[in-house]
């Protein structure tokens, strides 16, 4: 990364860059990258970071390191008014539980319920 950063010409030698890891994350290692420009305008920094931050990326794939992307899984399923809390009609694994079926509630109900507490009644 440092090799890469040197390299551009509108990084300055003085101050030299450095790379820092800052964290342990859960999907990588976080590290900062720091160089410095002249005339320190918000644009010229602009530009010169996507040149550096495609730079480095191209550097690091080159040899071999993939940056890591959080993957996510995001299941669906059947749930309207007519089949909610009716787990013997939802699909795909759902489990179908125990004992009677509630009946459909409202959305503000049923979180009305809950602040409640068990004992509220269901109106």
């Amino acid at each position: 990364m440092l090799e890469t950063i040197r390299a551009i010409p509108d990084v300055e030698a003085e101050p030299v860059p450095d790379v820092l890891v800052v964290e342990f994350a859960d999907a990588g290692v976080k590290i900062r990258l720091r160089w410095w420009i002249k005339p320190p305008r918000r644009a010229d920094a602009l530009d010169l970071q996507d040149k550096v931050l495609e730079r480095v990326k191209a550097a690091l794939t080159a040899e071999g390191i993939d940056l890591p992307f959080p993957t996510y899984q995001v299941l669906l399923h059947d749930q309207t008014e007519a089949t909610d809390g009716d787990r013997r009609r939802q699909r795909e694994g759902w489990p179908a539980g125990k004992g009677e079926v509630p009946e459909p509630a409202g959305l503000a109900r049923a979180v009305q319920n809950m602040k409640a507490g068990p004992s509220a009644p269901d109106t």
